[in-house]
C-alpha cells in the first residue's frame, strides 16, 4: 500500500449519521498544492481501534466535502466592517503565500469524509505478505493521522471484489485522478436497474450513449438494449452501434415517423432503375441528415452523418413498425380474458354471449374500414343493454382499443417483409443469446411510444415467465423518463407506468432491466423511482429533486453538495451491487459521448478518402 508523499492529516471529529453510519472530519495543512490533491472522491487511511502490536488496521474513508478555512478570518463576519475587511485581506495573503509549504497555523483544509466499510491489515512482522482489504471490523482513532492514498491503491479499493475475470464495463474515471478507472458490473448494472439523474444540461443522453456503448463494446455476454426514444436523438448519439452491429435497428412506429422520402426509397418497387433508386436514396439520406437532433457541439459534422445514414437504408435497418397479422376472431380471443374479467355480476353471462357471437360471425375474417365499423355498430348496440357499471367501463375500453388498433390495421399498406418488424420478431431477437443487440424505438405520438413500450415489454415478460428463459439480458431504457412513469398516470401514460413496475420489481428473476433518465425527479413514480440499485447523479439545483434522490437510495443529501461543482460528464455514482464500493458515492467523469462520435464519423471519411484514391 502506498501513499501520496507528504499529504498526511489529522482526524480531529467523528459523529454517528443516519445515512453512512459516521460523518468524519479531517484537516491538513493548507498549502496551494495540498487543496488540488485533496479532492472530493480522494481515498485516506486512518488507523482504527483494531490494531495491535501485531498488525496495524487502516480504516479507509473517503472524503465527500473539502473547505479550507482561516482561523484569523473565522465564519462571523458581523463585526466591524473594518476589522473583517482587513483579515479578508490577510487571509488572501496566506492563501498565495504557502505554495508547496505550511508555514501558517491559523489555514487548514476541513474535509469531511464517510466511511467505505474497509480496511487494509498490515502485518507488523517481518517479511510478512502484502496488506489485505478486507470488510471494517472497527472504527478510526481520533486524533490519528490520515493519509492519502496513492492512485494504484485507490483503483484497488474502488473497484474491491470485482474479480478480473467478471463481466464488468468501465463507467468512467475518477474525478480528481484521471488515472484510475471506475469499473460496474454488467449483470448488476443492467439487471438490478439503473437510474440517470441531472438538470437540463448535465449531459443525461450524452451519458446514456456513453453507458450503452461501453457496455456493448466490453461486455464479456451477449446483452440487448432497447431504448425509447421521445425526442429522436439516439439515432445520432448511437449511430456507430446502429451501423456496425449485427444485430441493431432502428424502429419507427409508423410511417410518419420517418420523412416521406425515406418511406418512398423504402416502398420502390423491385424493378425501379438504379438511376432512379439512386436519386431516392440520396433525397432520402439527405431528409434524414437534415431532421435528425444532433447535440451542438455535432452540429458542423452534420453532412458527415450522411455515410452511415445511407448505411443503415442499404442494410434494412431502419423498419417500420407492423402489427402481426392476425384475423377478427383471432384478435377477439386474444383480448376477451382482459375484457371479461373481475366482478362483472349478472352481465359476464351477456358478455360472454356476446363475444362468443362475434368471432364465429368473424371467423378468418382480415381487417377492413367496414369490418371495423361493423363490429364498433354491434359494441355500441351492447352498450344500451341493461349492463353493471364495471361491465360498461370494460366494455367502454374495449371499444376505444378496437377502434385504434383496429383502423390501424385496416390503413396500413402492405410494406416488403425486410422493411417492417412485428412484435413477435422484436422478441425472438430479444430472447437470442447469438450476440448483442441494440433497438432505437421513435415515433412521432409520444402516446404510441408508451403503448408500443407496454406492448413490447410486457409480451417479452410473458414469454420468459412462461418458458423460464432468463439469458440474454435485456434493458428497456426509458429517456425522459417523466413521460413515462409519472406520479398520476392515466391513459397511455398508465400503460407505460405498468411495464416499467412489473419490469422493475419482477423483471430481474427473468434477465429484463430498465433504465431511466430524467432531469425532473419530482415527477416520478416514487415506486418505480425506489427500484433501480445504481444511481447517476449530477446536479439538480431543486432540493425537492435532491430529496427524493436521497430518500430512494437511503443517501444522505448532504453527499450530494459536491454535484454542484461538478462539470458536463461529472457524475456521482452510487451502487448498491454493481461498483466495488457498496452504496459508496464515487465521483467519477465519462468519456463525452460527442468525441466518440466524431472521431467515428472522421475514421469512416478518412476510409472512404482511402478507397477513392486507390
Amino acid at each position: 500500500m502506498n501513499f501520496v508523499p507528504g499529504m498526511t492529516g489529522t482526524l480531529i471529529g467523528l459523529e454517528e449519521d443516519e445515512n453512512a453510519r459516521f460523518r468524519f472530519e479531517i484537516w491538513f495543512d493548507y498549502t496551494r498544492q495540498n487543496i488540488n490533491l485533496v479532492r472530493e472522491g480522494a481515498m485516506l487511511a486512518v488507523p482504527n481501534f483494531a490494531s495491535n502490536a501485531q498488525e496495524q488496521r487502516l480504516s479507509i474513508l473517503e472524503i465527500v466535502t473539502i473547505l479550507p478555512m482561516h482561523y484569523g478570518l473565522g465564519t462571523d463576519t458581523s463585526g466591524y466592517p473594518g476589522f473583517v475587511i482587513e483579515a479578508a485581506r490577510s487571509a488572501a495573503s496566506d492563501w498565495e503565500s504557502q505554495e508547496h509549504e505550511a508555514t501558517e497555523d491559523t489555514t487548514k483544509i476541513k474535509c469531511i469524509a464517510i466511511p467505505t466499510n474497509l480496511e487494509v491489515v498490515q502485518s507488523l512482522r517481518p517479511g510478512a505478505d502484502a496488506p489485505a482489504l478486507q470488510e471494517e471490523s472497527n472504527i478510526p482513532m481520533l486524533g490519528h493521522s490520515a493519509r492519502l492514498l496513492d492512485s494504484e491503491f485507490t483503483q484497488f479499493v474502488v473497484n474491491y471484489g470485482i474479480g478480473e475475470n467478471e463481466n464488468t464495463s468501465p463507467a468512467g474515471v475518477l474525478i480528481r485522478d484521471a488515472s484510475v478507472t471506475v469499473r460496474v458490473r454488467v449483470q448488476d448494472l443492467l439487471r438490478t436497474h439503473f437510474g440517470i439523474f441531472g438538470f437540463t444540461g448535465a449531459g443525461k443522453s450524452n451519458l446514456v450513449s456513453t453507458l450503452v456503448d461501453a457496455v456493448l463494446q466490453h461486455s464479456r455476454e451477449p446483452v440487448k438494449i432497447v431504448l425509447f426514444d421521445l425526442m429522436s436523438e439516439y439515432s445520432t448519439l448511437l449511430i456507430d452501434h446502429l451501423a456496425r452491429m449485427q444485430d441493431s435497428m432502428l424502429v419507427a412506429l409508423g410511417e410518419e415517423t420517418l420523412p416521406a422520402s425515406l418511406v418512398d426509397r423504402l416502398t420502390l418497387p423491385p424493378d425501379t432503375d438504379r438511376q432512379a433508386q439512386e436519386a431516392a436514396l440520396q433525397r432520402a439520406v439527405e431528409h434524414m441528415v437534415n431532421t435528425n437532433l444532433l447535440p451542438p457541439k455535432m452540429s458542423d459534422l452534420r453532412p458527415s452523418f450522411a455515410l452511415p445514414f445511407r448505411a443503415l437504408i442499404a442494410r434494412n435497418k431502419i423498419r417500420i413498425y407492423r402489427q402481426a397479422a392476425r384475423t377478427i376472431d383471432n384478435y377477439l380471443r386474444e383480448v376477451r380474458a382482459e375484457v371479461i374479467t373481475g366482478t362483472l355480476g349478472g352481465s359476464k353471462p351477456v358478455l360472454n354471449t356476446f363475444f362468443n357471437q362475434l368471432q364465429s360471425d368473424y371467423q378468418n375474417q382480415n381487417f377492413t374500414a367496414q369490418v371495423v365499423d361493423a363490429v364498433l355498430v354491434r359494441i355500441d348496440q351492447l352498450l344500451t343493454q341493461n349492463l353493471t357499471a364495471t361491465a360498461q367501463a370494460h366494455i367502454g375500453e374495449f371499444r376505444e382499443r378496437f377502434r385504434r388498433e383496429g383502423m390501424q390495421y385496416a390503413e396500413q399498406r402492405p410494406l416488403p417483409p425486410t422493411l417492417t418488424v412485428t412484435i413477435p420478431e422484436l422478441i425472438n431477437r430479444l430472447n437470442d443469446s447469438a450476440n448483442s443487440g441494440l433497438y432505437i424505438i421513435q415515433a412521432h405520438n409520444p402516446d404510441e411510444l408508451r403503448h408500443f413500450a407496454w406492448m413490447l415489454g410486457n409480451f417479452t415478460y410473458e414469454r420468459r415467465r412462461t418458458t423460464g428463459q432468463i439469458n440474454p439480458l435485456v434493458s428497456f431504457i426509458f429517456d425522459e423518463a417523466d413521460e413515462f412513469i409519472p406520479q398520476q398516470a392515466k391513459d397511455s401514460y398508465a400503460e407505460s407506468s405498468d411495464i416499467a413496475m412489473t419490469l422493475a420489481r419482477r423483471g430481474r428473476k427473468f434477465g429484463l432491466g430498465i433504465g431511466i433518465a430524467t432531469q425532473r425527479v419530482i415527477y416520478l413514480n416514487t415506486s418505480i423511482m425506489a427500484q433501480p440499485h445504481t444511481y447517476f447523479v449530477s446536479k439538480m439545483p431543486r432540493q425537492s429533486d435532491r430529496q427524493r434522490v436521497s430518500e430512494a437510495f437511503g443517501a444522505s443529501e448532504d453527499i450530494f453538495r459536491q454535484t454542484f461543482k461538478f462539470k458536463k460528464g461529472d457524475w456521482l455514482l452510487m451502487s448498491h451491487d454493481a461498483t466495488g464500493l457498496d452504496a459508496i458515492p464515487i465521483p467519477i467523469h465519462t468519456e463525452d459521448a460527442n468525441v466518440r462520435i466524431r472521431r467515428v464519423l472522421t475514421e469512416a471519411q478518412a476510409r472512404v478518402a482511402e478507397r477513392v484514391r486507390n
